[in-house]
């Protein structure tokens, strides 16, 4: 009996230490829409501690969506990217595979310059998102993702064209979304990795 006992004690602190779990996690991810980015997220102990409130945030200052011909070389582009939302593990309390719904917005401000005038861009969309991922990993871990926005980037965005005699006019710019990779911005595609450490 007493070296039944002492199995049972070492199989519930196995048990025990398996089931640690560190609810926060911090890291970065690379992809689509975040670009390059931090993410945060929290384990609550909701729903048998299967429950997170996730959040997303990248900015990046590129020309790189810019893709007009007689423009000047300075032009400049802010591209701002913030989710957040709930993860809900299917399985394993904070930890493996989950699913995902969030809210994520895209903020474009950006100034194009030409020899006459100059369009200027403050552009923001947002959408309702759903994701599945999987947490792999404890202390450090890795994180892949992919997802699907219902409502994805559009191809054109009114932009000010201001002249160099002070007129000014509304215009539509497009952005040129046949071009790899950024065009899987404007398919609704969601897809990431990242890294990150749980404490």
């Amino acid at each position: 009996m007493e070296i039944s006992t002492r199995r049972n004690l070492s199989i519930n602190e196995d048990s025990s230490k398996e089931r640690k779990l560190r609810p926060f996690r911090i890291g970065a991810k690379v992809g689509f829409p975040n670009i390059i980015g931090g993410n945060l997220e929290y384990v609550t102990p909701l729903l048998n501690e299967k429950l997170a409130v996730s959040i997303d945030y990248s900015t990046i200052k590129s020309d790189w969506l810019i893709e007009e011909e007689n423009a000047s070389e300075n032009n400049e582009l802010d591209y701002t990217y913030i989710e957040g939302g709930l993860n809900y593990y299917l399985f394993k309390p904070g930890r493996g595979l989950y699913g995902g719904l969030s809210y994520g917005n895209i903020n474009i401000k950006g100034t194009v310059h030409y020899e006459d005038s100059r369009d200027i861009i403050d552009s923001s969309h947002g959408s309702i998102n759903i994701k599945l991922g999987a947490k792999l990993g404890g202390l450090f871990y890795f994180r892949p993702e992919v997802g699907y926005s219902f409502s994805s980037l559009p191809e054109n965005v009114e932009a000010t064209k201001v002249y160099n005699d002070g007129s000014r006019e509304t215009i539509k710019f497009e952005f040129d979304s046949e071009v790899t990779p950024y065009n899987l911005l404007f398919s609704g595609l969601m897809a990431n990795i990242g890294i990150g450490f749980a404490f």
